[in-house]
């Protein structure tokens, strides 16, 4: 039977846990509401995509697993509202005028 893990170690790794939930919450809480739904609807989908990658694949680089995870994010609108809302502050296009 293998020996106990020791209290100490125990006691350290349950610390670190619990710091690193702090810096999540901390980091989380800095960010305004439209940053917190895009990080959570490109953060689910992005486990949501990683579950689904073939093992016997090699993982893609960054900018193809960004495009896979903002494409299927756009493809469930009502599941990912934030990632399909236009930006609060862009201006509208122009209007094209008609001139004489």
């Amino acid at each position: 039977m293998p020996d106990a893990i020791p209290k100490p170690l125990l006691t350290y790794l349950a610390k670190r846990d619990a710091d690193r939930d702090d810096a999540v919450d901390t980091f989380l809480a800095s960010l305004n509401d439209r940053e917190r739904a895009l990080v959570r609807d490109a953060a689910v989908m992005g486990y949501v995509q990683g579950r689904r990658h073939p093992a016997s694949e090699p993982h893609p680089k960054d900018s193809l697993a960004l495009a896979t995870v903002i494409d299927a994010c756009l493809a469930f609108p009502d599941l990912y509202p934030a990632i399909n809302a236009a930006p609060a502050d862009e201006p509208d296009a122009p209007q094209e005028t008609e001139t004489r």
